[in-house]
């Protein structure tokens, strides 16, 4: 492996050179060209000044220069038509790739409804082959892509949108596409959707860390919130296998654990904010003002739970004395209660030792 790429690195050292040569003799072409012209005006204007006859030295240095001339200026043509047909070929080259990209693209957006083999299309857009006939087998390939794109162009609107609101959920977003018109389906809306997924799963890898740890804390923390539910059950006490001991040896690892997790989320997200000056957020609520209130708030209905419990209790404590005092006060009214006087129940016998007593007050008036 290590061979392969220094091999790779030494022949784009070699074309490097290579191009840098070919700049320079192109420039030094140029260059004699340019003294050549002068010089031959030079020599034009001596000959012209001049009252004697044309030597036959002068006349052969003439000759020399106007081959020179020539043969540079063809030699600088040369040169302009290789790199014209070089700049031809890469924007050949270019418009394939172009293609390509295009092809893949597409093929992968018509693979989710299965319209197309997505191997086929990636077997055919990895070829080399930049010759007419690929390009015409590419442009053809195109244009079927583009067509079945335009059939079932509301079914693929339906499904990018369907991604794009699982990966919100997965990345922790209200989806922002959640509005869309689904009677207004074009192939602008199309891209604009699947730039919008691109761009949520570009943002999930690159946060990728902080997304798994923070799930670890959520299923640790929905584990907690069904134990504490679980120890709320009158029969908790009882033995149910062994599982109440079971509960206690997990709650006491999520305690462990949560706090290490916790840990590590501050710490990504304290990195998340130093690199791109903003918090990470969560639902459209900073992550580490998310976990400090979920915590505020389990506080606080363990607060209410113990208050209740401790209310329950002092009820249950006082209902005894309750009913001991009110039967204590009924047994006090039976035995000091005077009977309830009625003169028609008063027996013959009590009257008649009454009648003698009240005979001797009557005589003693």
């Amino acid at each position: 492996m290590g061979d392969t790429v220094q091999k790779k690195i030494s022949v784009d050292m070699l074309c490097e050179v290579w191009e840098q040569k070919q700049r320079k003799f192109e420039m030094d072409i140029r260059m004699l060209l340019d003294s050549a012209k002068h010089l031959a005006v030079q020599l034009s204007q001596t000959i012209e000044s001049s009252a004697e006859p044309i030597d036959r030295i002068r006349s052969q240095q003439q000759f020399k220069l106007n081959y020179l001339m020539i043969h540079l200026t063809e030699e600088l043509q040369r040169q302009s038509d290789k790199a014209g047909a070089k700049r031809r070929l890469q924007e050949w080259n270019k418009s394939l790739d172009k293609m390509r990209l295009k092809i893949a693209v597409l093929s992968e957006s018509l693979s989710k409804l299965g319209l197309v083999d997505v191997l086929a299309m990636k077997k055919l857009c990895e070829l080399p082959d930049n010759s007419q006939q690929n390009y015409e087998k590419l442009s053809q390939t195109l244009q079927h892509c583009e067509a079945m794109r335009a059939e079932h162009l509301k079914a693929l609107i339906g499904h990018v949108h369907t991604e794009i609101n699982e990966w919100c959920d997965l990345t922790l977003q209200y989806p922002s596409a959640r509005n869309y018109q689904k009677d207004c389906c074009t192939v602008e809306l199309l891209e604009l959707l699947e730039e919008q997924l691109k761009d949520i799963k570009d943002y999930y890898n690159a946060n990728k860390a902080i997304f798994e740890v923070y799930a670890k804390r959520a299923r640790l923390w929905m584990r907690m919130e069904a134990l504490d539910e679980k120890a709320k059950k009158p029969n908790r006490y009882q033995n149910r296998g062994g599982a109440l001991l079971r509960e206690e040896r997990e709650r006491k690892a999520i305690n462990i654990k949560l706090p290490r997790i916790e840990q590590q989320i501050r710490e990504l997200a304290q990195d998340y904010e130093r690199r791109n000056g903003q918090p990470f957020l969560v639902q459209g609520e900073d992550i580490l003002a998310r976990i400090a209130n979920e915590w505020e708030d389990y506080r606080m209905a363990k607060e209410q739970q113990s208050a209740a419990r401790k209310k329950t209790a002092s009820d249950n404590l006082l209902e005894p004395l309750n009913n001991s005092a009110r039967s204590g006060f009924i047994s006090l009214r039976k035995t000091t209660s005077v009977p309830y006087f009625n003169s028609t129940t008063v027996s013959p016998t009590w009257t008649a030792k009454l009648q003698p007593e009240k005979r001797q007050r009557e005589r003693s008036k």
